[in-house]
């Protein structure tokens, strides 16, 4: 979600709000310092908060009942919630270097914090990485499985109720036969604290990465019960893939992350295997067109909406309009009805649609009606 945010004045102390961290920036984020939250929940759905200064959306605080959220050209207004952040963040200063909060329920692991794409300026458009990474040193560089056991053990003892599942993420190095195994590596640690813990019935493990280049290595991922990966082509056709993703397409190249995506899909099981699209980036014609051939294939598409960011290559370019995300909303919404897709976050938003879509909110003219709107 993308509002004007006048939470400079909040003083509220006893809130321990989840507050922004790690790689997810906003263009007006040195302006608030550390009074913008990164997720609030909206009826139910946790989504994710960039500000941008000329917003029609407005997010105030009032001592009296807290937060407002107002969008005065539509005549809306909602009293959204804090996510308080997890406890173990709260009273164990190593695990703030090592881990995030996303989503509400994703304790979540960012390693390595750097991608090689950006040495020769070949990153995708619209990654901030590098940018929000040079910002603060505060978070570690490159997680042991060590690292991660003990913030999953810890994060069970503090939160145990909070967590639904962990994300394991990050850059790109080289050599990615190499980056491949080491973001399986961090999911094997996790795996082992939750089964120590008896948890890995109630908390499931997810892994973002590139494919490695030896896509026998996916055969690995067998030893994981119920695992999800995304392979992300960003964008849909091959203009786009090579316009927005430079780097990728030139060192992997789009049509093998379809064939890896289709071997990814054969080890872990239909719709467990993931790809994001972010809408925006091209038309919406071709953001349905890609999630509905990613659906054909057996591959949950993940429909994120495109969020424009001062360290990104694209800069704070323009964002997609209320129209071209409701295209897109309902061309989801009718994939899920379909099929039985997942989404990557459970119960979240974040800067995601595939939570809604899940619960077919987009359903019952309800974009017809926020539109419709004075």
């Amino acid at each position: 979600m993308e509002m004007d945010s006048s939470l400079s004045g909040i003083n509220n102390p006893g809130a321990h709000f989840a507050a922004r961290k790690n790689f997810y920036n906003t263009p007006i984020w040195s302006h608030f310092a550390r009074a913008i939250p990164q997720e609030l929940k909206i009826e139910g759905l946790v989504v994710g908060v960039n500000c941008y200064g000329t917003s029609p959306w407005h997010l105030g605080w009032q001592e009296e009942t807290g937060l407002l959220l107002d969008n005065v050209d539509q005549g809306i207004s909602l009293r959204p919630e804090l996510i308080p952040d997890l406890n173990v963040f709260q009273g164990n200063a190593r695990a703030t270097r090592l881990a995030n909060l996303y989503g509400g329920a994703a304790l979540a692991f960012f390693s390595p914090r750097s991608c090689y794409f950006f040495a020769d300026g070949s990153q995708c458009k619209f990654c901030s990485l590098a940018g929000t990474a040079a910002e603060t040193q505060e978070f570690k560089n490159m997680l042991s499985e060590e690292d991660v056991r003990e913030t999953v053990r810890a994060t069970l003892q503090t939160d145990r109720h909070r967590i639904e599942q962990i994300m394991i993420v990050g850059g790109t190095v080289r050599e990615l036969d190499r980056g491949f195994q080491h973001h399986l590596s961090l999911a094997k640690a996790a795996l082992m604290e939750l089964d120590a813990q008896s948890a890995s019935e109630t908390v499931s493990i997810h892994i973002s990465t590139m494919p490695p280049r030896d896509l026998d290595l996916i055969e690995e991922l067998k030893e994981f019960p119920d695992i999800e990966v995304m392979f992300n082509l960003e964008v849909w056709t091959e203009e786009s893939f090579a316009r927005i993703c430079p780097g990728k397409d030139r060192d992997y190249g789009r049509s093998n992350i379809l064939k890896a995506l289709e071997r990814l899909r054969d080890v872990i099981g239909p719709y467990r295997a993931h790809s994001l699209l972010v809408t925006g980036l091209e038309s919406a014609e071709y953001t349905i067109e890609g999630a509905t051939q990613l659906a054909g294939m057996g591959v949950s598409p993940i429909i994120n909406v495109y969020h424009s960011d001062r360290h990104s290559a694209l800069g704070l370019g323009p964002r997609p309009s209320f129209d071209e995300l409701s295209h897109v909303a309902m061309g989801l919404q009718t994939l899920y009805d379909v099929l039985p897709l997942r989404p990557y976050w459970k119960q979240c938003g974040r800067n995601a649609i595939d939570a809604e879509a899940k619960r077919g909110l987009f359903h019952n003219g309800l974009l017809d009606t926020l539109q419709a709107q004075p």
